[in-house]
């Protein structure tokens, strides 16, 4: 990495408590902790998504864009540990001849020591293995003797075993296939590899990024005249920081119930079951007025492939699969990648894109003949 004071290359054998050994300043991120992501990447990274300074975007934001995209792999299946080793058993030929080999050690050790005192210590060696012998294979004797019980009880346990095996199996047959996650940051671990080291070394968040939390509505400058519909509290502030509401005058609300009766609504979500029933829903509450689905399609993100982020959620099928029916119109592509669990949050979109994204279905809504076919297409990252 580079020092983002002077520029100066900084190998990690000299990146001790990092500073910097050129200009003695500090860095706040060390690559080696945070999956590669140092100061000038992280600017950069802003820089890019905040357009140059032209579009505020949120701390949120701008976790989801360190998220790895593309679709997750799928586990292994394994089986529930515990499976017990099927009982070999020596045969009795073999038994015989060892324990008659051990006899006969020990008894060639007995003459050497009574006879020859001399060879203590090779009397010793012959005994010991002579020993040894006797005792394996006499551990074997009784095994054999045993052999019909001790495979009666690996039968038990193997047949317990079997039992689990199959209950695993129909568990995970009434469940989406399991799959890999793609690593990414939670918001604690991005707070304190990240946020925190920065606000140490540099005083605050980076330029052109705000807090959600700390985002607040601005005074309406009169009554609405649009109404936006998004559970997502990170886009309603992204939405609020980049002066959205104020230019188009709109109302943000979470659910369908508090949606107004006379004014044209957007509607923005992720890609996933219930964001597509949002949309449905928003559109039966209010009939008389135009509602534009302006949320992440399903459609582009498949399309996508690796160019979109996709998250898994393991859930039951028959559920999953009952939302799903209620969904008339998915391809058999969609169905099949909604029916693995999959899904995409809005949030990972491209804050230009996402800004463009709802003033574009703000202009159609109020300005625009808003028909089936004329609904906008919602863009994925790129």
């Amino acid at each position: 990495m580079k020092c983002p004071r002077c520029e100066t290359e900084l190998p990690g054998r000299i990146r001790t408590n990092r500073t910097c050994w050129r200009c003695q300043q500090r860095f706040a991120l060390e690559p080696k902790y945070t999956r590669g992501l140092h100061d000038l990447r992280l600017r950069r990274t802003v820089e890019r998504l905040g357009d140059g300074g032209r579009v505020v975007l949120t701390v949120q934001q701008l976790r989801w864009a360190h998220h790895e995209r593309g679709r997750p792999p799928i586990r292994p299946r394994r089986d529930p540990p515990g499976r017990p080793v099927e009982p070999r058993f020596e045969g009795v030929g073999v038994i015989a001849f060892c324990l008659g080999m051990g006899a006969g050690l020990v008894t060639v050790a007995y003459l050497l020591v009574t006879r020859l005192p001399a060879t203590i210590i090779l009397a010793a060696v012959l005994g010991f293995f002579g020993l040894a012998m006797l005792g394996a294979m006499g551990r074997d004797a009784v095994r054999l003797l045993r052999r019909g019980r001790i495979r009666a009880r690996w039968e038990q346990d193997e047949r317990q075993w079997q039992l689990r095996r199959e209950k695993q199996r129909r568990h995970e047959a009434a469940w989406t296939t399991q799959l890999e996650n793609r690593p990414g940051w939670t918001d604690a671990e991005f707070r304190t590899k990240v946020l925190n080291p920065w606000a140490e070394v540099y005083g605050g968040l980076p330029d052109g990024v705000v807090e959600d939390a700390a985002v607040r509505p601005p005074v309406p400058n009169g009554p609405p005249v649009l109404a936006v519909l998004c559970p997502d509290r990170t886009i309603t502030a992204f939405l609020h920081a980049n002066t959205f509401t104020e230019r188009y005058r709109a109302v943000l609300v979470a659910a369908t119930a508090e949606l107004p009766d006379d004014l044209p609504v957007i509607v923005l979500h992720d890609a996933s079951p219930q964001g597509l029933l949002l949309a449905r829903e928003a559109r039966a509450a209010r009939p008389a007025v135009p509602v534009v689905d302006a949320g992440l399609s399903i459609r582009t993100t498949v399309a996508a492939w690796d160019r979109a982020v996709q998250v898994y959620e393991h859930q039951e099928r028959e559920p999953l699969e009952q939302l799903l029916a209620r969904l008339p119109g998915l391809s058999e592509r969609e169905h099949a990648w909604l029916a693995k669990g999959l899904w995409s949050p809005l949030v990972a979109v491209p804050p230009k894109r996402l800004l463009a994204m709802a003033e574009r279905a703000a202009e159609r809504a109020l300005h625009g003949n808003v028909g089936f076919l004329s609904w906008p297409v919602p863009e994925v990252p790129r």
